[in-house]
């Protein structure tokens, strides 16, 4: 199952996210197949927003399984991500293929 995940910072996180990405990285890195797609959220469309959390499309075998994943981020050990984080199901479809199915 897929799951979109949505993790807004807590305010006034800017340094310590910029301080901690590396191992942030290096986390979901770790994870293998079950991180699809991931990124910041920004501030804007501007040319200079900044980020103000992240965004993951994950694998997982059931909602549980994601939470865990994101307990353990570094951004979460380090109090960057607040407590609203969003654990979606979803269901993605795959354009490239020529046409739109279920994956």
């Amino acid at each position: 199952m897929f799951f979109i995940v949505l993790a807004h910072d807590k305010p006034g996180m800017l340094a310590q996210r910029l301080a901690h990405r590396p191992a942030h990285v290096d986390y979901w890195v770790g994870q293998g197949d079950a991180l699809k797609v991931a990124g910041a959220m920004l501030s804007s469309d501007a040319a200079d927003a900044t980020p103000i959390g992240s965004s993951f499309l994950i694998e997982a075998e059931d909602e549980a399984a994601v939470r865990a994943l994101v307990a353990a981020d570094p951004f979460t050990v380090e109090g960057i991500f607040g407590d609203d984080v969003t654990v979606q199901p979803v269901q993605p479809v795959r354009p490239a293929l020529g046409v739109w199915r279920p994956a």
